[in-house]
């Protein structure tokens, strides 16, 4: 008989992190994120002075406008879709925000879901047992991309917020409960970005090939632990309370496609196999920055040995299948800059595993992400942005993400309002750009 809360022993050779294996989540408050009170205030620094940004109309993305106009459509109780295969879910959010707070509504709904990815992620770290992690959370932070989306009427970090809310309760509550909730929170991370069902494979998967079975919960004995439901069972809970979700929240694009699966086609083209590559690994390079891209090539060799043990660490491979489903999705769909967040994202579960112990590439891979939403140099020059077959080696100095994307933001804070020009209609076979693509044209990393 116990006599008090224990834990039923891990497996042979599970323990924590210093013994190479998964760590069980540990006991810990919700505001125990491992983050000090400099971090706290630097936090608070970044949201002040992102604030202003919120007030500069909804952005530069091509889809800001669309998803305003789906928003108010579902106040007045109807559905269209701002692209396929529509994004309910951020888009009723936005309906919400937009008629409350205008257009600076919705742009600070993503902020809010930017402070939150920071801080579900220090918390699920600091669950993981990972020092650093402040520095760890910097990472994602000082992109100046997140900062972009953070300030924007898009829906990237909405999903990321409910995605690592999953993660984060499938760790800490390990049981049938647990993984329902995370279930619900990743169906309603589809709702609000289609693309984030890959993210919720990765998560399942990870946690499925766990080798840990959870202990005692809290006030129970060693005869309840054993009966704790595994890792596959928790998966699997998990997946199906997804799907069930997400078949509800997309029932609405359903309907208004008359109950067919229309609204699920896209008219993303692809390109030849040189060029979808070349179109990827251009991309990949700019969403980091050349400045980080050498820090990066520098924690080759750490990233190198985390691959061992992704079959040990939960945290290695969930950041591992977060940014190889990410990467190969964005091979498929290499565009917009945001659909990089993800990888970023992974990319720093690993790296705050593996350069716990060498803080400096940490504090490098802030510092030239911060430079880089300042000032940048341009190393390849396309041959047609946004339908590039090829370019051509340059140098040039130029301002950074984040500038370019204010100057762009500015020159035109109401250009979401004009529709987009569609290139092959027959009625206009050579159409002016509308305001919005000419917004967007100037926000890339190679614009003129």
């Amino acid at each position: 008989m116990s006599t008090g809360p224990t834990r039923a022993p891990a497996p042979p050779g599970v323990g924590g992190p210093e013994a190479g294996g998964d760590r069980p989540p540990p006991a810990a408050s919700w505001r125990d994120v491992g983050a000090g009170p400099g971090w706290w205030l630097a936090g608070v620094l970044v949201v002040l002075g992102l604030v202003p940004l919120t007030l500069m109309g909804p952005g530069t993305d091509l889809d800001v406008g669309a998803v305003i106009r789906s928003g108010r459509s579902i106040l007045d109780g109807d559905y269209v879709a701002s692209r396929a295969p529509g994004a309910p879910v951020h888009e009723a959010a936005v309906g919400v925000l937009e008629a409350v707070g205008g257009t600076v509504g919705p742009n600070l709904g993503s902020l809010a879901a930017g402070v939150a990815v920071a801080v579900l992620l220090a918390v699920l770290l600091r669950g993981e047992g990972v020092g650093r992690v402040g520095l760890s959370v910097a990472v994602v932070v000082a992109n100046p991309w997140f900062l972009v989306a953070a300030t924007s009427t898009v829906d990237f970090l909405w999903a990321l917020a409910l995605w690592l809310g999953a993660a984060v309760v499938v760790r800490r509550w390990p049981t049938l409960a647990g993984a329902a909730a995370a279930g619900a929170l990743c169906g309603l991370a589809v709702g609000a970005r289609s693309s984030t069902a890959f993210l919720v494979g990765a998560l399942a998967l990870a946690e499925a090939v766990d080798r840990w079975s959870p202990a005692a919960v809290d006030g129970t004995d060693d005869v309840v632990a054993a009966r704790a439901p595994t890792a596959v069972v928790r998966a699997a809970v998990l997946t199906g309370v997804a799907a069930v979700v997400g078949l509800v929240v997309f029932l609405p694009p359903f309907l208004a496609a008359e109950s067919s699966l229309a609204f699920a086609q896209n008219d993303v083209p692809t390109s030849s196999p040189l060029v979808q590559l070349g179109r990827f690994l251009a991309k990949d390079l700019y969403f980091v920055g050349p400045f980080a891209a050498v820090v990066l090539l520098l924690t080759l060799p750490a990233l190198g040995r985390a691959l061992g043990r992704v079959r040990v660490d939960w945290l290695v491979r969930l950041g591992v299948l977060t940014v190889l489903v990410s990467q190969l999705l964005f091979l498929r769909f290499p565009w917009k800059m945001g659909h990089l967040l993800p990888t970023l994202v992974g990319l720093a579960l690993v790296l705050a595993r593996v350069l716990g112990d060498r803080p400096r590439l940490l504090a490098a891979l802030v510092a030239t992400q911060v430079l880089y939403g300042l000032v940048s140099v341009q190393l390849l020059a396309p041959d047609n942005p946004n339908a590039a077959t090829g370019g051509r080696l340059t140098f040039e100095p130029r301002w950074g993400a984040l500038v370019v994307d204010t100057q762009c933001r500015l020159d035109d804070t109401g250009a979401w309002t004009a529709p987009l020009a569609v290139a092959d209609d027959p009625a206009t076979p050579e159409p002016e750009r509308s305001r919005l693509d000419a917004v967007w044209d100037c926000a890339k990393p190679w614009a003129d």
